[in-house]
């Protein structure tokens, strides 16, 4: 699959209860290891499994055999909500 930058595309994460009802607790896997942080439920859809979801994002940069990618919210372990994960995890739209 290809990448452009602006594209959204949707991210497996492991989704947690919130502090507000408007929002959710998300842990994604990234080749630099796990981010967490607090996102809005209309990001996220939950799928089968209630621990687990797939988030919006939006294409940074096409790397490699990396994707950097934006995730809009509030996260303690990465700088402005950019991550880079593996070109496979990802799904074409959230």
């Amino acid at each position: 699959m290809k990448f452009k930058a602006g594209q959204t595309v949707g991210i497996p994460c492991k989704v947690q209860p919130g502090p507000f009802s408007e929002e959710k607790l998300i842990t994604v896997e990234t080749v630099d290891g796990p981010i967490s942080g607090f996102v809005k439920v209309e990001n996220i859809k939950i799928l089968d499994s209630q621990d687990d979801g797939v988030v919006k994002g939006i294409v940074v940069e096409e790397r490699t055999e990396t994707i950097a990618v934006r995730i809009a919210g509030s996260f303690f372990t990465t700088a402005l909500g950019v991550a880079s994960v593996a070109k496979n995890s990802l799904l074409e739209a959230a």
